[in-house]
């Protein structure tokens, strides 16, 4: 198979599930919010998740994913049910069945333990003609119009749909409880995540004593040395009760050093930038992050780090690549 002819076939799969998702984007979203009232309506109840085969991964994932944004899941494997679990499933609020096919005599004798203990069913099925889809209390419809492989029996597009589906019920949960970054953090203390959601601007900063820093009356003579000295990027420039008044970049040393041609009368305030971006020592790592990364025209390299206008010290994009495992 030549580079050409794979390339084709990449392609070709990932604009397959792209119509897949956007197809049930424009038909299920209704379903999953009936889904979440539900599941709302039953707590503090758990909810129980089950599949089996790849819709079983799919639950496993999925199960995984509202614990950690405030929704008490379980996953157990459909097959295993009958041989021990039920215990654990009779008090649940809730269980969501993920199947493509919706068939199956453990997925029915489920359907009917639910019913008889009053357990609300989701159901996320690839079938609509499935006997199953009648006595579910919600059913999200996961069906596909082809799976992505060249002879469509691989469970690709399906299995993309169902994981989508799931994830939007999590968010619209976790977003009804009003969880947040500082909640899901508890949950997350190592690690990237961690890194991201626990740490602050503060514990890697570089502080007043490690940065290039001048008052506006210096020349770019002194900028350019204490540059040298302080290589973090960005110059701050301040009055003399410390507060800030502006920032030079490397950049912008860079630009006055070649546009013009006698610098000996040129001060710093004339070079600096004044109302800069910046940010707060108790700023998290991944905000500080995406401000630098979301900054308009472009990117920065590096922001002051300032509390009620005064000068704490530099952090740089480096610093943050460094500390935020990717």
């Amino acid at each position: 198979m030549t580079n050409d002819a794979l390339v084709a076939r990449a392609r070709e799969v990932l604009e397959t599930e792209r119509a897949a998702l956007d197809a049930v984007a424009a038909r299920c979203a209704e379903q999953v919010a009936a889904a979440a009232r539900l599941i709302l309506e039953r707590e503090p109840a758990d909810v129980i998740l089950t599949g089996a085969g790849k819709s079983g991964h799919i639950a496993h994932k999925l199960a995984a994913t509202m614990s950690s944004v405030g929704t008490r899941s379980h996953y157990y494997l459909t097959s295993e049910m009958f041989h021990g679990d039920l215990g654990s499933v009779d008090r649940a609020g809730a269980i969501i069945l993920l199947s493509k096919s919706g068939s199956g005599a453990d997925l029915a004798q489920l359907v009917d333990f639910a019913s008889r203990r009053n357990i609300a069913l989701i159901g996320i099925v690839g079938d609509r003609h499935s006997p199953i889809v009648s006595k579910l209390d919600v059913f999200i419809d996961a069906s596909v119009q082809r799976e992505a492989d060249p002879e469509g029996f691989v469970p690709t597009s399906s299995t993309t749909v169902a994981l989508a589906l799931g994830d939007a019920l999590a968010v619209c949960l976790m977003e009804a409880r009003g969880f947040t970054s500082a909640d899901f953090a508890q949950f997350h203390p190592n690690g990237a995540l961690g890194a991201r959601l626990n740490r602050t601007v503060a514990d890697i900063m570089a502080g007043e004593n490690e940065i290039p820093s001048l008052n506006p009356e210096h020349s770019v003579r002194d900028l350019a040395i204490e540059m040298s000295k302080h290589p973090t990027g960005l110059a701050v420039v301040r009055d003399d009760s410390n507060h800030l008044l502006g920032v030079v970049s490397d950049g912008d040393l860079r630009r006055a050093l070649t546009e013009v041609s006698d610098l000996s009368g040129v001060t710093v305030g004339e070079v600096m930038t004044t109302q800069p971006t910046t940010i707060g020592p108790e700023a998290l790592l991944a905000h500080a992050l995406s401000v630098m990364e979301g900054h308009q025209p472009g990117a920065i390299s590096a922001l002051p780090v300032v509390s009620d206008d005064v000068v704490k010290g530099v952090v740089t994009i480096h610093q943050l690549h460094r500390e935020i495992p990717a």
